[in-house]
């Protein structure tokens, strides 16, 4: 049966390098577009922050924040544009996500997702590209790889069933990206796979119950013995960024990025704008409110006070500018297709845990600074928090993980805890 691979190197892959001859021409990242981007995403705050309680209640972006995302047209900011998206840098992708997450977390978180899974499907096959990219604009995808289901092999393609949990955004998708381990009719089970289904062919669940990030349509997809196609199955010895002979769909930065290092940074600017919106709230608040249970008429003349929010302010700047310079060198690394090595993988994931253990840490304070009152309902900060902590343990971001891993590297302890290619 065999080794079932960790998630990290299955989505990793291995992928083959191209020949100078296959190669195409390098052109860079489109220019001229972030400003405005940037302009009309902070013009949603109003609108983001008036939608959220449903979002929450509801489990899933309001019709009125998806149509108002249409209109940003920032689902495919880092899809190439070659299939009609905006092929923009990963720091970009990072400052909108930042931005979004100032008025609802959820919904940055969402759209970061669509946006990463939309571009690893513009790294598969040719012909798998050309089918999932073939409508008038970008489609949406979606992902889950916490479960391997099912895929038997049949004549032309695989049977797929299973469940598939914290499949984020997939009431806004139309294609899902899927973990499967295939079985063969002769009794051999290859894991590590994924595969392509629509959405239309899959039940959404109603599962997603969550103390933060609720809003994220987070629930479970299952497939019902769904045939899925021999092209749309993307097998792991031959995984994403894979350049089979003669392929023609590549040529765009987009095409180079390391992956997960890339899904990594460019997803911290929610947990960074989050942490910036809250931090903004609790200035805002202090100029106003009485420090309970001291002679304080304004919590801003206390000099304790005063202290927590300019550590507060330096501290959160700091870990905003060490994560977009995360994505930067990703960004010049793509330009000129360099590999990077497992040091500098293990340097980028452990940075990633600074970044994320100096943000947590200040929310935690933010809140401490607020006061008891931050935690109603009523208000924005208690959702912040609850977004912020859910949103720091997700799998790639657990600092401890990141820390071990360089230590590893730097010790030369072998193997390490997760593949080198998946780091």
């Amino acid at each position: 049966m065999g080794r079932h691979p960790r998630v990290g190197e299955i989505m990793a892959g291995q992928p083959a390098v191209a020949s100078v001859a296959e190669r195409q021409p390098r052109i860079g990242y489109a220019s001229g577009l972030e400003a405005g981007l940037l302009e009309r995403a902070r013009a949603l705050l109003p609108l983001l922050r008036r939608n959220a309680p449903l979002g929450e209640a509801q489990r899933s972006p309001t019709d009125e924040v998806v149509a108002a995302l249409d209109e940003l047209g920032s689902w495919a900011t880092i899809t190439p544009r070659r299939w009609g998206g905006l092929g923009l840098p990963s720091i970009t992708l990072h400052r909108i996500n930042r931005e979004l997450a100032k008025g609802d977390p959820a919904v940055a978180w969402v759209h970061q997702i669509i946006n990463g899974c939309t571009w690893i499907a513009s790294l598969t096959s040719d012909r798998l590209q050309e089918e999932i990219f073939s409508g008038s604009r970008p489609p949406r995808v979606c992902s889950s790889f916490a479960v391997a289901c099912r895929a038997d092999v049949v004549e032309g393609g695989y049977l797929v069933s299973g469940t598939w949990p914290y499949n984020s955004g997939s009431r806004q998708s139309s294609w899902g990206q899927y973990l499967v381990t295939a079985y063969h009719p002769d009794g051999t089970v290859k894991p590590g796979n994924f595969v392509y289904i629509p959405l239309k062919e899959l039940e959404i669940g109603n599962d997603w119950q969550s103390a933060g990030i609720q809003g994220s349509s987070s629930d479970s997809t299952t497939a019902h013995k769904v045939f899925v196609p021999e092209h749309r199955f993307v097998p792991f010895e031959r995984g994403f960024g894979y350049r089979e002979p003669g392929k023609r769909h590549v040529g765009e930065p987009s095409d180079h990025w390391q992956l997960i290092p890339l899904i990594r940074a460019a997803g911290a600017g929610l947990i960074v704008g989050a942490v910036e919106a809250a931090l903004e709230v609790a200035v805002e608040t202090a100029k106003t409110r009485a420090l309970a249970g001291t002679t304080y008429a304004r919590q801003k003349d206390s000099a304790v006070v005063q202290r927590h929010l300019g550590e507060l302010s330096a501290k959160v700047a700091v870990a905003r500018d060490l994560a977009e310079g995360l994505c930067q060198i990703l960004d010049e690394g793509a330009l000129t297709e360099r590999v990077f090595t497992p040091l500098e993988r293990a340097q980028q994931k452990a940075r990633v845990s600074v970044v994320v253990e100096m943000l947590a840490a200040a929310m935690d304070r933010i809140m401490f600074v607020a006061g008891s009152s931050a935690f109603s309902r009523t208000g924005v900060l208690e959702r912040f928090w609850r977004d912020v902590n859910v949103a720091t343990r997700h799998m790639i971001y657990i600092p401890d993980t990141g820390y071990e891993v360089l230590g590893r590297t730097v010790l030369g302890v072998e193997p390490n805890i997760i593949p080198p290619s998946a780091i």
